[in-house]
Protein backbone atom coordinates (compact mmCIF):
# COMPACT_ATOMS: atom_id res chain seq x y z
CA UNK A 1 0.00 0.00 0.00
CA UNK A 2 0.90 3.69 -0.66
CA UNK A 3 1.80 5.66 2.03
CA UNK A 4 0.82 9.77 2.08
CA UNK A 5 3.23 10.50 4.98
CA UNK A 6 5.57 13.18 4.45
CA UNK A 7 9.44 11.87 3.73
CA UNK A 8 12.84 13.05 5.02
CA UNK A 9 12.59 16.11 2.95
CA UNK A 10 9.25 17.53 3.25
CA UNK A 11 9.58 17.43 7.05
CA UNK A 12 12.71 19.43 6.82
CA UNK A 13 10.73 21.67 4.26
CA UNK A 14 7.62 22.04 6.86
CA UNK A 15 10.47 23.07 9.72
CA UNK A 16 12.02 25.19 8.05
CA UNK A 17 9.44 26.78 5.37
CA UNK A 18 6.13 25.88 7.00
CA UNK A 19 4.47 24.32 4.26
CA UNK A 20 4.66 21.64 1.71
CA UNK A 21 3.42 21.40 -1.39
CA UNK A 22 2.62 18.13 -3.57
CA UNK A 23 1.55 19.08 -7.02
CA UNK A 24 -0.63 16.83 -8.80
CA UNK A 25 -2.17 14.81 -5.82
CA UNK A 26 -5.57 14.37 -7.55
CA UNK A 27 -6.21 13.59 -11.17
CA UNK A 28 -8.28 15.58 -13.37
CA UNK A 29 -11.51 13.89 -13.29
CA UNK A 30 -11.39 13.52 -9.71
CA UNK A 31 -11.20 17.29 -9.37
CA UNK A 32 -13.95 17.49 -11.95
CA UNK A 33 -16.15 15.60 -9.86
CA UNK A 34 -14.99 17.71 -6.02
CA UNK A 35 -15.68 20.62 -7.99
CA UNK A 36 -19.21 19.26 -9.15
CA UNK A 37 -19.90 18.52 -5.30
CA UNK A 38 -18.93 22.09 -4.29
CA UNK A 39 -20.66 23.81 -7.20
CA UNK A 40 -24.03 21.93 -6.37
CA UNK A 41 -23.94 23.01 -2.91
CA UNK A 42 -22.97 26.77 -3.52
CA UNK A 43 -25.76 26.80 -6.02
CA UNK A 44 -28.78 25.15 -3.13
CA UNK A 45 -26.94 27.78 -0.75
CA UNK A 46 -27.75 30.70 -2.84
CA UNK A 47 -30.67 30.12 -3.51
CA UNK A 48 -32.35 29.65 0.06
CA UNK A 49 -30.35 32.77 1.29
CA UNK A 50 -32.55 35.04 3.18
CA UNK A 51 -30.44 36.42 6.10
CA UNK A 52 -28.93 39.68 7.26
CA UNK A 53 -25.45 39.94 6.58
CA UNK A 54 -22.93 41.73 8.75
CA UNK A 55 -19.39 43.08 8.45
CA UNK A 56 -16.70 41.87 9.95
CA UNK A 57 -12.79 43.07 9.03
CA UNK A 58 -12.48 42.45 5.27
CA UNK A 59 -15.45 39.91 5.13
CA UNK A 60 -19.30 40.24 4.54
CA UNK A 61 -20.71 36.98 6.67
CA UNK A 62 -23.96 35.40 7.33
CA UNK A 63 -25.46 33.34 10.09
CA UNK A 64 -27.02 30.19 9.14
CA UNK A 65 -28.56 28.74 12.35
CA UNK A 66 -30.15 26.36 11.13
CA UNK A 67 -27.38 24.41 9.22
CA UNK A 68 -24.63 25.12 11.32
CA UNK A 69 -22.45 27.20 8.14
CA UNK A 70 -21.44 30.38 7.83
CA UNK A 71 -21.84 31.98 4.27
CA UNK A 72 -18.97 34.56 3.36
CA UNK A 73 -20.68 36.86 0.81
CA UNK A 74 -18.76 39.26 -2.24
CA UNK A 75 -19.79 42.28 -0.19
CA UNK A 76 -23.36 42.94 -0.49
CA UNK A 77 -23.44 41.01 -4.13
CA UNK A 78 -25.22 37.54 -4.76
CA UNK A 79 -21.42 36.33 -5.30
CA UNK A 80 -20.75 33.85 -2.74
CA UNK A 81 -16.79 33.76 -1.51
CA UNK A 82 -16.83 31.24 1.08
CA UNK A 83 -18.67 28.51 3.23
CA UNK A 84 -17.47 27.15 6.67
CA UNK A 85 -18.22 24.30 8.13
CA UNK A 86 -20.00 22.51 5.29
CA UNK A 87 -19.29 18.44 4.89
CA UNK A 88 -22.31 18.09 7.44
CA UNK A 89 -24.04 19.10 4.33
CA UNK A 90 -22.39 17.08 1.52
CA UNK A 91 -21.50 13.45 1.85
CA UNK A 92 -19.39 13.59 -0.99
CA UNK A 93 -16.82 16.38 0.94
CA UNK A 94 -17.13 14.66 4.24
CA UNK A 95 -15.99 11.46 2.50
CA UNK A 96 -13.15 13.15 0.71
CA UNK A 97 -12.32 14.45 4.34
CA UNK A 98 -11.34 11.10 5.38
CA UNK A 99 -9.11 10.56 2.10
CA UNK A 100 -5.69 9.46 2.67
CA UNK A 101 -4.11 11.60 0.55
CA UNK A 102 -5.40 14.70 3.06
CA UNK A 103 -5.07 12.95 6.42
CA UNK A 104 -2.02 10.65 6.42
CA UNK A 105 0.37 13.68 5.59
CA UNK A 106 -1.61 15.82 8.71
CA UNK A 107 0.06 12.83 10.79
CA UNK A 108 3.29 14.56 10.52
CA UNK A 109 1.87 18.09 10.33
CA UNK A 110 0.12 18.04 14.13
CA UNK A 111 1.99 15.09 15.17
CA UNK A 112 -0.57 13.01 16.01
CA UNK A 113 -1.43 9.13 14.53
CA UNK A 114 -5.11 9.87 14.44
CA UNK A 115 -5.86 13.30 12.84
CA UNK A 116 -9.88 14.22 12.67
CA UNK A 117 -11.28 16.81 10.89
CA UNK A 118 -11.73 20.45 12.77
CA UNK A 119 -13.30 22.47 10.05
CA UNK A 120 -13.94 22.50 6.14
CA UNK A 121 -13.48 25.61 4.47
CA UNK A 122 -14.84 26.04 0.27
CA UNK A 123 -13.14 29.73 -0.89
CA UNK A 124 -14.21 30.83 -4.24
CA UNK A 125 -12.68 33.79 -6.30
CA UNK A 126 -14.70 34.24 -9.33
CA UNK A 127 -13.62 35.55 -12.25
CA UNK A 128 -13.03 39.43 -11.92
CA UNK A 129 -15.23 39.08 -8.52
CA UNK A 130 -13.02 37.47 -6.22
CA UNK A 131 -11.72 39.97 -3.55
CA UNK A 132 -8.79 39.38 -1.38
CA UNK A 133 -8.05 37.71 1.48
CA UNK A 134 -5.66 40.05 3.74
CA UNK A 135 -2.44 38.70 4.76
CA UNK A 136 -2.86 36.71 8.33
CA UNK A 137 -2.49 33.58 10.35
CA UNK A 138 -4.58 30.79 11.12
CA UNK A 139 -4.10 30.72 14.51
CA UNK A 140 -6.03 33.88 15.74
CA UNK A 141 -9.08 32.71 14.23
CA UNK A 142 -9.40 29.65 15.85
CA UNK A 143 -8.81 30.93 19.34
CA UNK A 144 -11.97 29.19 20.90
CA UNK A 145 -10.43 25.89 19.81
CA UNK A 146 -9.05 23.38 22.49
CA UNK A 147 -5.94 24.09 21.06
CA UNK A 148 -5.60 26.15 17.78
CA UNK A 149 -1.60 25.15 18.11
CA UNK A 150 -2.39 21.64 17.00
CA UNK A 151 -4.91 22.50 14.18
CA UNK A 152 -3.29 22.41 10.37
CA UNK A 153 -4.73 22.48 7.11
CA UNK A 154 -4.35 20.68 3.49
CA UNK A 155 -5.58 23.17 0.99
CA UNK A 156 -6.86 21.70 -2.10
CA UNK A 157 -6.57 23.63 -5.43
CA UNK A 158 -9.83 22.90 -7.87
CA UNK A 159 -8.04 25.09 -10.40
CA UNK A 160 -4.49 25.97 -12.33
CA UNK A 161 -3.97 28.59 -9.53
CA UNK A 162 -1.93 31.98 -10.41
CA UNK A 163 -1.28 35.34 -9.62
CA UNK A 164 -3.59 36.67 -11.92
CA UNK A 165 -6.40 34.28 -10.35
CA UNK A 166 -5.97 34.97 -6.72
CA UNK A 167 -3.66 32.05 -6.32
CA UNK A 168 -2.12 31.29 -2.57
CA UNK A 169 0.80 33.03 -1.17
CA UNK A 170 3.02 31.82 2.03
CA UNK A 171 5.92 33.73 3.78
CA UNK A 172 8.15 31.04 3.95
CA UNK A 173 9.88 30.53 7.33
CA UNK A 174 7.29 33.04 8.79
CA UNK A 175 5.93 30.35 11.10
CA UNK A 176 8.92 30.13 13.15
CA UNK A 177 8.04 33.60 14.97
CA UNK A 178 5.12 32.23 16.34
CA UNK A 179 1.74 34.85 16.82
CA UNK A 180 2.49 37.53 14.94
CA UNK A 181 1.27 41.23 15.68
CA UNK A 182 -1.89 41.87 14.76
CA UNK A 183 -3.99 44.61 13.20
CA UNK A 184 -5.11 47.58 16.07
CA UNK A 185 -7.44 49.77 14.28
CA UNK A 186 -10.37 47.21 12.95
CA UNK A 187 -13.02 45.86 14.61
CA UNK A 188 -12.82 42.50 16.79
CA UNK A 189 -12.39 40.19 13.67
CA UNK A 190 -10.28 42.93 11.23
CA UNK A 191 -8.10 43.01 13.82
CA UNK A 192 -7.05 38.79 13.10
CA UNK A 193 -5.20 40.00 10.80
CA UNK A 194 -1.27 40.62 10.51
CA UNK A 195 -0.62 44.38 11.74
CA UNK A 196 -0.21 46.37 8.41
CA UNK A 197 3.65 47.44 9.30
CA UNK A 198 4.75 44.02 9.47
CA UNK A 199 4.31 43.80 5.80
CA UNK A 200 7.41 45.58 5.50
CA UNK A 201 10.05 43.35 4.29
CA UNK A 202 8.27 40.68 4.19
CA UNK A 203 8.20 38.18 1.60
CA UNK A 204 5.69 36.15 0.34
CA UNK A 205 6.04 33.51 -2.66
CA UNK A 206 3.18 32.34 -4.96
CA UNK A 207 1.81 28.97 -5.22
CA UNK A 208 1.37 28.55 -8.96
CA UNK A 209 0.11 25.28 -9.08
CA UNK A 210 -2.10 23.20 -11.38
CA UNK A 211 -5.49 21.87 -10.46
CA UNK A 212 -5.15 19.10 -7.85
CA UNK A 213 -2.33 20.05 -5.93
CA UNK A 214 -2.32 19.95 -2.31
CA UNK A 215 -0.23 22.35 0.00
CA UNK A 216 -0.23 21.45 3.65
CA UNK A 217 0.82 24.13 6.40
CA UNK A 218 0.45 24.89 10.22
CA UNK A 219 -1.49 27.72 12.22
CA UNK A 220 1.63 30.12 12.19
CA UNK A 221 2.06 30.25 8.62
CA UNK A 222 1.57 33.36 7.61
CA UNK A 223 -0.40 33.66 4.11
CA UNK A 224 -2.56 35.77 1.57
CA UNK A 225 -4.11 36.11 -1.88
CA UNK A 226 -4.83 38.63 -4.23
CA UNK A 227 -8.19 39.48 -6.22
CA UNK A 228 -8.83 37.14 -9.08
CA UNK A 229 -8.26 39.93 -11.99
CA UNK A 230 -8.43 37.06 -14.52
CA UNK A 231 -11.60 35.48 -17.02
CA UNK A 232 -10.90 32.25 -15.02
CA UNK A 233 -12.39 30.49 -11.53
CA UNK A 234 -9.88 30.29 -8.39
CA UNK A 235 -11.49 27.84 -6.32
CA UNK A 236 -9.62 25.88 -3.48
CA UNK A 237 -11.06 23.58 -0.93
CA UNK A 238 -9.72 23.46 2.40
CA UNK A 239 -9.57 20.89 5.18
CA UNK A 240 -8.08 21.49 8.79
CA UNK A 241 -7.16 18.92 11.52
CA UNK A 242 -6.72 17.86 14.92
CA UNK A 243 -5.87 15.48 17.22
CA UNK A 244 -8.98 13.76 18.11
CA UNK A 245 -11.29 13.98 20.87
CA UNK A 246 -11.58 18.09 20.95
CA UNK A 247 -14.70 20.11 19.45
CA UNK A 248 -14.96 20.93 15.97
CA UNK A 249 -16.32 24.32 14.44
CA UNK A 250 -19.75 22.85 14.47
CA UNK A 251 -19.38 22.17 17.83
CA UNK A 252 -17.85 25.77 18.80
CA UNK A 253 -20.53 27.15 16.47
CA UNK A 254 -23.55 25.78 17.92
CA UNK A 255 -22.50 26.73 20.91
CA UNK A 256 -21.80 30.82 19.49
CA UNK A 257 -25.22 30.71 17.98
CA UNK A 258 -27.06 29.23 21.48
CA UNK A 259 -25.39 32.42 23.09
CA UNK A 260 -27.62 35.09 23.68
Amino acid sequence: MTSHRLDDNERHRLATDGYVLRESVFGADEVTAIVAACEELVTTVAAERRGARQTAGSYTFEDDRAATLMVKWEGDSGVIHGLEPFAHLSPFIADLAVDPRFVEPMVDVIGDPAPMLFTEKLNLKRPHHGGKNPLHQDFPYWSDAQDASRIATAMLFLDDSDLENGTLEVAPGSHVHGVWSTRTDSDTFGNLEIDLHAEDGLTTVALEVPAGSVVYFGPYLVHRSAPNRSDRERRALLFSYQPPGAPDMRDLLRAAFATP
